[in-house]
Formats: structure tokens, sequence, C-alpha cells
């Protein structure tokens, strides 16, 4: 990326996102990442002065170039996983150290997977790329 400092925390780091790429990620993101370009850019269909809430999904789609990856923001990605029956959630730990623990669950609330991290931020990246590899284990299970 032209400026790796300017990098927006809302969206998943450009490794976890070429990785959900790998899982068939194809859900309706604001921005992808072209790898030519080597730089981020909004994903427009039509231009348009004014756009509604309503109107949003005129404005971006999941197909990108092939030289490009979809990224998500945390929310979308945290929501792909849901919708395919994989759960998690953060909590903190104050007391007597501060830290932050992760956990996965499926439908039939059977633990996958949990971490412990020093920061939130720490711990909402691993646990994304836990909730990747589960998944993938999932698709190879069924055979998908």
């Amino acid at each position: 990326m032209n400026n790796p400092e300017n990098y927006p925390t809302w969206l998943v780091p450009l490794d976890i996102a070429q990785q959900l790429k790998e899982i068939d990620f194809n859900e309706h993101c604001l921005f992808a990442f072209s790898t030519e370009k080597n730089d981020l850019y909004i994903i427009q269909r039509y231009k348009k002065g004014c756009v509604w809430y309503d109107d949003i999904s005129l404005l971006y789609e999941p197909v990108v170039p092939t030289d490009s990856f979809l990224v998500p923001t945390w929310t979308e990605v945290f929501a792909w996983f849901r919708a395919r029956g994989l759960y998690s959630y953060i909590r903190s730990y104050i007391a007597p150290e501060n830290f932050y623990i992760y956990s996965i669950y499926d439908n039939n609330n059977f633990d996958k997977c949990c971490g412990r991290r020093d920061t939130y931020e720490e711990a909402q990246k691993e646990c994304v790329k836990a909730l990747i590899q589960i998944y993938k284990k999932e698709l190879e299970k069924n055979n998908l």
C-alpha cells in the first residue's frame, strides 16, 4: 500500500482479506485492494451525487477484477461467519492482568476455539484467523 500508516483500522488487514478471498468471501464491500496498483479503492458501480441509504447497494458489488480482492470491515466479516453458523465474541479481563479472550462456537453451542491476547485489536485479528481455519476444516470435512 502506498502509505500503510493511513490504513483504516475498521477494515480487516490485507493479509486476512486475502485469506477470506481463498474461502470465497464474496459479500458486498465498499473497498477492494488492487495488487497491481498496491492500493485500496472504493468499489463503485454508479456515480451519484447523493446516495440514500436504501440505494447504497447500487454503489458496490462483490465483483472485482482478478488483480484485486475485497477488503471488508470487521463487522462484515463477523456477520459472514455468523451466517455460516460460526459465532464468536471478544471479552476483556481487567484484574489482576489486562487481557482479552476470544471464543468461537457453532450452532450447537460447541466450543471450537479460544485464545488470549494483550489487546482488543490483537484478539480481533486472531479470532478472525481462527474462524478462517475452522471454516476451512468444515469445508474439507463436508467436501465442499
